[in-house]
Parts: structure tokens; sequence; C-alpha cells
């Protein structure tokens, strides 16, 4: 009686044991298991926001403006801003545009009161020749060297960019959507930096004016390979 008894303590105290080893080992790997995933996680985000940022100005998408709350992309038509009560120049709306061309000097954009508010390239993504009335948007200028010479009737378009960016916009701002960049071009004489964000393409391509103020006076996109 006595030796199973003895038998029955031992056998209790070896399972103690065991378990009393087991749980600290499996808390520490679940542990550690954790921190490999949070670190995972954390690796993932960053390629992605390097990826993002990438794509960003190689994407066709990402080439419109936004007047008055109603959007117009590279591709659509520049008649269609009459949608918002603006207008192309009636001087050259006869003229011709050769294939897979666009017109220089020909995108004064008017709105009701014949004020020049801003510049839409008239671009032919056809094989065959247009008219200017029939042309396409192949890039869109707007603004000034500096934020205080932008005439009130372009500020009342209320122009936004890709990734919500405006007009009086810091360089900051800027930075969140698009990043660095190395090509920059800086005007000593009247104080204002032109940031150029471009393409794996060429003719496809953001620039930004930020004036000695430090705000975002001036944007200019071009996009005339959004068909290839």
């Amino acid at each position: 009686m006595k030796k199973k008894l003895l038998t029955v303590l031992m056998v209790c105290t070896l399972m103690f044991c065991l378990t009393g080893c087991d749980l600290p080992l499996l808390k520490k790997k679940t542990n550690n298991e954790t921190k490999v995933n949070e670190s995972t996680e954390k690796k993932d985000n960053s390629d992605k926001d390097v990826i993002n940022t990438k794509d960003l100005i190689n994407d066709n998408d990402s080439y419109f403006v936004k007047i008055k709350g109603t959007k117009f992309t590279v591709g659509d038509k520049i008649a269609n801003i009459s949608k918002v009560g603006l207008k192309q120049d009636s001087r050259v709306l006869d003229k011709t545009i050769g294939k897979n061309t666009y017109l220089i000097g020909g995108g004064s954009i008017y709105n009701e009161s014949d004020k020049n508010v801003m510049s839409m390239t008239a671009f032919n993504a056809t094989s065959e020749e247009i008219s200017v009335r029939d042309a396409v948007i192949g890039g869109i200028e707007a603004g000034t060297y500096e934020y205080a010479k932008i005439e009130q009737a372009t500020l009342d378009l209320n122009l936004e960019f890709v990734g919500g960016i405006k007009l009086g916009d810091s360089l900051e701002d800027i930075q969140k959507v698009f990043g660095t960049t190395e090509n920059i071009y800086e005007a000593t004489s009247l104080g204002y930096k032109v940031y150029t964000y471009k393409s794996d393409e060429v003719y496809r391509s953001y620039e930004f004016t930020i004036d000695k103020e430090g705000k975002l006076s001036k944007v200019r996109l071009q996009n005339l390979v959004f068909n290839r």
C-alpha cells in the first residue's frame, strides 16, 4: 500500500513539473510570433506607401482637376467645362490639330465674364485631324508665380487636384501626397521654386510652384500618353 501511494505521489509531482515548464514556453512562443507579425505588418505598410507614391505619378487617373466640385480628367473633352460655366477661346475653336499632337497657345479657358481663369492643353488623341472644339484635355495649368497675384476669378473655381491639393497649400501638403523630389528649379529673383514630379513616361508629369511666402501658387500637369 505504501509503495502504491509513493508511486502515485511521484507521478503527480512529475505531471506538475511538466505542466509548469510547458506554459511559460508556450507563452513565450506566442509573444515571439506576435512580434514577428507586427514587424512584418510595419514593413508591408512601409513598402506599400512607397509603391503608392510611385504609382500616383504613373497613374493616368491621377491627372485631373475638380472645378467647383466637378471632376475633369485628362482625356475628357475640353468642351465639357461648359458644365461649370466655363468656355474655350472662341478664336481657336476652328483650328485643326494633327493626329496625336497638341495645340500650343490655344488652351485659354474663360469664365462667364470673359475672365481668363486657367489653361487646358488642346490634345488630339485620334489618328485623324480634328478641330480644337473636339479636342480633349492633354494638360492643365492654373495660377501664377505668386499666390497673392492669382485672379479672384481663378480662386473662385475652388480648384482641387489629386490628393486634395489646392492653390494656397504648403510644400508639406504636396509632399504628403507625392513625397519628395530632387527636380527643383529656383527663381532667385522672384523667390519661387518649382517642384517637378515626372513619371516613367515622357509628357506625363506634375509641376508645383511654391512662392516666396511658402504657398502653392501654380499647378501644371500634363499627360499626353494617357491613350497608349
